[in-house]
């Protein structure tokens, strides 16, 4: 999904503040989950952002307003540490009638339990809270969709990238399975690089090609890595031009520090944001209610997959039929603000949703006659 420098051609209160426990997906066949906690505030700390104020930055609080779009009639693979689905504010249990509705571990388990677990465990829930939770007083981007977990970190914190790319395949083989199809997945992990275009031997572009053409909409984390790099260029897989790259704001609307860039990402809410924990990263009193703050573009990419969603629905709810992840794509970043960075002195783009949503809607509106 890029032409000259954009993606037009391939398609409760906080318990901890941390910056992004990333997941680190190295050239190697085996990879690391990297913990680099910078901004820890005390228990019980309340100044900071919450998802709300997220929320009003893209403009979703005027959508919620003005609209009925949740996300509903479809589903959002995670594909990630997988997700602790006993959370309360994401469906309380797992399989049909819930908002987990399926999923896989690809990792030595191998087992149908997609459950986010072991001591490095948490970066999936904290994703899915950020596209599902239902909680009203931290939602959610898309609080109607169903999620399917598939889980590729182990215990440790550790990959393989045969089990990412095995994944992969399984949202092909598995779109239409579920009540609801497939329409969006999410990546919030990335190799340590920083190119516009996919590393030699990115071994993960058949299987991304293959969702594209599937109609499905694929977006990843940027990078944390502007700090060391300091010029333009994402990790990957957030480089394929199969993939839509999501760079990270902070509740201010300006680019995070940390954020890789480039001119064809969307930016999004991903420094300091609220959402789901499990309980053993929390009060451990047996209950999944549990909330922390975490930055990085994981947590971006995901309210990307959140607004895809909504905009996949906004289309269809005018009869628009077979919508494409180029679509969407253009849809988002055509709306969206502009943002100027000092530190590369160029422009981005932030993520406007209620202007997209008005874009989609437009779409079946006549064009409007010259008064005679």
């Amino acid at each position: 999904m890029r032409s000259p420098r954009r993606r037009r051609d391939a398609f409760r209160k906080p318990r901890f503040e941390s910056i992004e426990p990333r997941l680190a997906l190295s050239a190697q066949p085996v990879a690391a989950l990297d913990f680099d906690p910078v901004e820890v505030a005390p228990l019980g700390v309340t100044a900071a952002p919450t998802i709300l104020d997220a929320h009003a930055v893209t403009g979703l609080t005027d959508v919620q307003d003005r609209h009925d779009f949740t996300g509903e009639g479809q589903t959002v693979v995670i594909i990630d540490s997988g997700v602790a689905y006993s959370h309360t504010a994401l469906g309380g249990g797992f399989g049909p009638g819930f908002t987990v509705v399926g999923g896989w571990d690809f990792t030595e388990e191998n087992d149908a339990d997609p459950y986010d677990d072991g001591p490095y465990g948490s970066h999936g829930t904290h994703v899915a809270g950020i596209i599902a939770s239902a909680d009203p007083g931290n939602p959610g981007v898309a609080p109607g969709v169903d999620l399917v977990a598939l889980r590729v970190f182990n215990d440790a914190g550790r990959t393989q990238l045969a089990w990412v790319e095995n994944a992969l395949r399984w949202v092909h083989e598995n779109r239409d399975a579920f009540d609801n199809p497939i329409t969006t997945v999410n990546l919030s992990m990335g190799m340590f690089t920083n190119t516009s275009s996919p590393p030699e031997g990115a071994v993960l572009e058949d299987e991304l090609a293959q969702l594209a053409a599937d109609g499905i909409f694929v977006t990843a984390a940027a990078g944390n890595g502007f700090a060391r790099f300091e010029q333009t260029g994402l990790s990957y897989p957030a480089s394929s031009p199969h993939v839509v790259a999501a760079g990270s704001v902070d509740s201010t609307g300006e680019l995070s520090y940390f954020t890789q860039r480039d001119a064809a990402m969307l930016a999004a809410p991903g420094r300091s944001v609220n959402s789901t924990l499990p309980d053993y990263l929390g009060n451990r009193n047996g209950i999944d209610d549990d909330y922390g703050r975490l930055s990085g573009t994981s947590m971006a990419s995901p309210y990307i997959a959140g607004a895809a969603v909504l905009v996949r629905e906004a289309y269809e709810s005018i009869g628009s039929a077979d919508v494409s992840p180029q679509t969407i794509y253009e849809t988002l970043y055509d709306s969206a603000d502009e943002v100027y960075d000092a530190a590369t002195r160029q422009n981005y783009r932030r993520l406007n949703i209620g202007r997209a949503i008005d874009t989609a809607l437009a779409a079946a509106q006549p064009p409007t006659q010259p008064p005679t």
